[in-house]
C-alpha cells in the first residue's frame, strides 16, 4: 500500500515513471472510483492513462499522496486494508483532497500486489468518520 501511494507521488522537477506503477498491481487489477457522482471503473492501464492525462493537461507539477491511518485484515494470501488519505497538489501548504481507499491484495510469488482499490472522497455531504482519522489529522 505504501508502494502504491509513493509510485503515484512526485516532487516539482520530477518525472513521472507510470510504468512503475503497474509493478504494484495485478495485471488484471481494477479501480474503482466514487469521485463523481455515479462509479467509474477502470483497469489499471486505464487508470495509469487517465492519470497521465490528468497530470499532463492540468499543469500538475507536483503530486503527494499519504495514509492518514490505516488497518489491516489479513487471512493467508488475502488481506484487505482500509487506508485513510490526504493528497496535496501542486503545493505541500494545504490538503487537496481526503477519501478513504480500500485496497484488497494478494501474496503473489514477486510479494504482496494490490488486485483492486474501491475509493470514495470526502467532500461537504460525506465527511470522513473520527473512527478512519488518526488524532492528530482529525481536523
Amino acid at each position: 500500500v505504501d508502494n502504491a501511494y509513493s509510485c503515484i507521488s512526485f516532487k516539482k522537477g520530477e518525472k513521472v515513471n507510470y510504468d512503475d506503477i503497474k509493478n504494484y498491481f495485478m495485471p488484471q487489477a481494477q479501480m474503482f472510483n466514487f469521485r463523481n457522482d455515479s462509479l467509474e471503473v477502470f483497469t489499471i492501464n486505464q487508470f495509469v492513462d487517465l492519470y497521465r492525462n490528468i497530470i499532463e493537461t492540468n499543469g500538475i507539477t507536483s503530486f503527494y499522496e499519504e495514509e492518514i491511518q490505516g488497518t489491516t485484515d489479513q487471512f493467508g494470501r488475502v488481506a484487505q486494508r482500509m487506508s485513510t488519505y490526504k493528497t496535496y497538489i501542486n503545493t505541500m501548504d494545504s490538503i487537496s483532497e481526503r477519501g478513504v481507499n480500500s485496497f484488497q491484495l494478494v501474496k503473489t510469488q514477486q510479494g504482496w500486489k494490490v488486485s483492486s482499490i474501491i475509493w470514495d472522497v470526502e467532500s461537504s455531504g460525506l465527511k470522513i468518520p473520527g473512527y478512519y482519522l488518526s488524532k492528530d489529522s482529525a481536523q
